[in-house]
């Protein structure tokens, strides 16, 4: 019961973030914490948060547990219980496989709430097989596996191939220049769209690698590349909450604006190998720090015009604006990144592919 009751406090806290945009301790904005629950598999059908399905769970656990003493109700509470806990089980398998391969980001809260929940699950099959032993035990166990597949199967047919946040400023918004900052596609493309970023963002990387594929068919269309790092360390706006997830983001970022002012053709490159993964097999990790530098040593040429390229005051200036941009576009609940910006709307999207992206700018910027 003790377990329940955190796993149930746990998913309460989670529902009402994604109902209210409440914040929560140690999901500043932009993390992986803040993602998953901000993503179009958080919910069903965009209105049910699937934390909240899961508070439902554990509130009917409690309640037959209140029942697993009374001889006459007894058998019929265990399998009820042997049914949740199968539930729990596959649904805890399910959502690892949507954190680890399709968002490619976790969230603590889950992780902690999957954790319990499991822990939970075998605490209910060993005292169902200790105190009321049947034959239909193991069947009730596996028809909770089949709802939790069952949920499975609906989140894939149900959720949508894109989703995101959006906003839309009454103030005009700080502009960069298309021509004083890192650009992915042409220079003078008719539609310039502000894209921040971190480069220890996962999701990140892959609006990214779709917005060049975009580029790539659509000269008319470029992303004025905006790093916007989410380590509290440099960006005034990300909270101060335990452990920096993105310790290392600002000195990226300064790496990346180095190499760009220092020689502009040779960004590119640099920008793509930080987003890139040198084992495809074993995923993609953010480059550390120091492997950066080197990196960026032998691009420039060598340790000494690196270190001078670094102390360049326009870094500063740029980062001021990126950090400006990310403060007048955030809203509680709303605080994500990759962000594009146009004009005075904003959007934090989520997409898998070019497809997807250009679905967005269509619909929100009336980018046809």
């Amino acid at each position: 019961m003790l377990l329940c009751i955190v796993a149930l406090a746990l998913c309460a806290v989670m529902a009402m973030h994604s109902l209210r945009g409440t914040a929560l301790v140690g999901c500043a904005a932009g993390s992986s914490c803040d993602s998953v629950l901000g993503s179009r598999w958080s919910s069903l059908m965009g209105v049910l948060p699937v934390a909240g399905l899961a508070a439902g769970v554990y509130l009917a656990i409690l309640l037959c547990l209140f029942f697993v003493r009374d001889k006459e109700l007894a058998p019929l509470a265990w399998k009820m219980l042997l049914v949740f806990g199968g539930a729990i089980l596959g649904s805890a398998v399910w959502f690892f496989i949507l954190q680890k391969w399709m968002l490619g980001q976790f969230c603590k809260y889950c992780i902690a709430a999957h954790s319990t929940g499991i822990a939970v699950t075998g605490l209910l099959w060993y005292q169902a097989h200790k105190n009321c032993p049947s034959k239909w035990n193991p069947v009730c166990g596996a028809a909770g596996l089949l709802l939790a597949a069952s949920l499975a199967v609906f989140q894939l047919l149900t959720t949508p191939k894109f989703a995101y946040d959006r906003g839309d400023s009454a103030n005009a918004l700080p502009v960069l220049d298309a021509k004083e900052t890192p650009v992915l596609g042409s220079k003078d493309a008719a539609y310039r769209i502000n894209l921040m970023f971190d480069y220890q963002c996962s999701h990140c990387r892959k609006i990214h690698f779709a917005a060049r594929e975009i580029t790539e068919n659509r000269p008319d269309i470029a992303f004025v590349l905006v790093p916007c790092p989410l380590s509290y360390s440099c960006n005034p706006y990300v909270p101060a909450s335990g452990a920096d997830r993105f310790a290392g983001s600002c000195d990226l970022a300064r790496l990346a604006l180095a190499v760009w002012l220092s020689d502009p053709e040779k960004f590119p490159g640099f920008d793509e190998w930080l987003f890139t993964a040198d084992d495809a097999a074993k995923g993609w990790y953010p480059r550390s720090v120091e492997e950066a530098t080197l990196r960026a040593e032998q691009l420039l040429g060598g340790e000494e015009q690196l270190s001078e390229a670094v102390r360049n005051a326009e870094i500063n200036s740029l980062l001021s604006k990126s950090f400006e941009l990310f403060g007048r576009t955030t809203m509680q609940g709303k605080s994500g990144i990759p962000r594009l910006v146009y004009k005075s709307q904003w959007v934090i999207p989520e997409v898998d592919d070019a497809e997807g992206l250009l679905e967005i700018l269509a619909k929100e910027f009336n980018i046809q």
